[in-house]
């Protein structure tokens, strides 16, 4: 069976990329990002991973399907604030027949134009029904997966 660490070590060259700005709603009174609201600059991020890999998370909806977040860890590096240049790597490292993770890292983009490291993330996910029963992800979802050689890893 594969590791999770040995995964995302194998996952570093195949990151999706996604450039935004820092939007003003998403800054507290100390003018950084609330530490909440990074979770919605990564659901951003997923929903464009998942759009440009052919797969919009429309398609998931349109099958009365969900990916629910289930257990997150994160790290707090360097804060953003309003107005910051940042890019977004997301990258599935592994999935199983009702599950998957995600991991997803926040770059600023320096004067110098040089990536530094603020926030570090995986969420691991399961596809539930509208009715929050878990099911399978769909089939014509992991294909596009496995084109991709993401990882899948035996169940637990």
């Amino acid at each position: 069976m594969t590791s999770y660490q040995n995964i995302e070590e194998e996952a570093v060259a195949n990151w999706h990329k996604n450039g935004l700005r820092v939007p003003l709603f998403e800054v507290d009174l100390g003018q950084a990002v609330y530490h909440g609201n990074y979770f919605h600059i990564f659901e951003l991020a997923r929903e464009a991973f998942l759009r440009d890999m052919g797969y919009p998370y429309r398609r998931f909806m349109d099958q009365e399907l969900h990916l629910t977040v289930v257990e997150t860890t994160c790290s707090y590096r360097r804060p953003l604030h309003y107005d910051d240049l940042i890019e977004v790597h997301s990258r599935v490292l592994w999935w199983r027949r009702r599950s998957l993770a995600f991991s997803q890292n926040i770059y600023r983009l320096e004067e110098n134009n040089e990536p530094s490291l603020c926030t570090r993330a995986t969420l691991n996910m399961v596809c539930v029904k509208f009715s929050g029963k878990p099911t399978t992800i769909p089939d014509d979802f992991t294909t596009l997966l496995k084109a991709q050689d993401i990882q899948q890893i035996e169940q637990a």
